[in-house]
């Protein structure tokens, strides 16, 4: 993936740990690297921050002037492609599904260095250093 000096790698980390930590009720100031309700926000947000950028590396090889595949549109576009979807039906695609249908590409997705430096620091922290190495054993 190319590295966009516009994007905003640390928004998206901060966005996504932001929502997760929300949907656990937990709050930043409170985090315990030790508390497991922390550890699996982290993966969730990790799994969120992950699948964004994968989109945006799919977008910036395929959108176009008519077709801007926006936010996770690419990913979207991605999954119908690989299980024959309906448009429609891809496009109603929430994250979670997403993220279990492009599985194996996200395994095989190398962050660019800016977006594991973004998050490196949070995950270590908490012992989830192997997510930002996690690839198919396959």
């Amino acid at each position: 993936m190319q590295e966009s000096a516009d994007f905003d790698y640390a928004g998206l980390w901060q966005t996504a740990l932001h929502g997760a930590l929300s949907k656990h009720g937990l709050a930043r100031s409170e985090a315990n690297t030790k508390d497991p309700a922390y550890r699996e926000a982290l993966c969730e947000a990790f799994g969120f921050f992950l699948l964004t950028c994968y989109a945006t590396s799919v977008r910036e090889l395929r959108a176009t002037p008519w077709c801007p595949l926006e936010g996770l549109d690419a990913a979207r576009l991605v999954a119908m492609e690989k299980l024959h979807l309906h448009p429609h039906n891809a496009r109603s695609m929430i994250e979670q599904d997403l993220l279990w249908a492009l599985h194996p590409e996200l395994c095989e997705f190398t962050l660019p260095e800016a977006a594991q430096d973004t998050c490196r620091q949070t995950l270590n922290a908490a012992g989830l250093a192997d997510c930002l190495d996690a690839k198919s054993s396959d």
